[in-house]
């Protein structure tokens, strides 16, 4: 099971004051692929497992506690759902905001790691020579040198939680 946020409930300006989360383009992906089977390079495509949840929350945040909240040694009462709340610390699905703010948990990280961006295409990065494609919570892989590949990969799975699908 997996914890939504009923993000119709949001207010702009209050919960969230922008929305936009780049993805990469179509055209972008149909050429670095039809770049990799001319040029017979390599190609890895991986999943950001949960990804949303792996970015912080950018403001205070809170939400009524769950059905089936339930906390050890405790009953949770009806005042208790009145009562109390619970304040997120990490970024849930359904928040307005949760595509930006992976978006750009996902950026700064990368930067970090030595990934260079695109000045054509913000979902586009480099690292060595290998292109890296961003589409939401999944990424493409793309470029001539296997073991430079396999690198990345193994970065990238002890910053973030992926799931590797292996050659796309």
């Amino acid at each position: 099971a997996r914890m939504n946020v009923d993000g119709s409930q949001m207010i702009k300006g209050l919960h969230y004051e922008e929305t936009y989360a780049p993805v990469v383009q179509w055209a972008t992906i149909r050429f670095f692929i039809s770049l990799a089977i001319l040029s017979n390079w390599h190609t890895r495509q991986l999943d950001f497992v949960l990804a949303f949840t792996q970015a912080d929350i950018e403001r205070d945040l809170y939400m009524k506690l769950p059905a089936g909240f339930t906390v050890p040694g405790r009953t949770i009462t009806e005042q208790d759902r009145k009562d109390y709340v619970l304040k997120l610390e990490k970024n849930l699905y359904g928040q307005k905001q949760a595509g930006r703010v992976w978006y750009l948990h996902l950026r700064k990280n990368l930067m970090k790691l030595g990934f260079q961006p695109s000045q054509h295409d913000e979902c586009v990065f480099y690292y060595g020579t290998t292109i890296f494609l961003v589409y939401t919570d999944d990424t493409i892989l793309v470029g001539p040198d296997e073991k430079e590949i396999e690198k990345i990969v193994n970065i990238l799975s002890k910053n973030f939680k992926v799931e590797d699908q292996r050659d796309l």
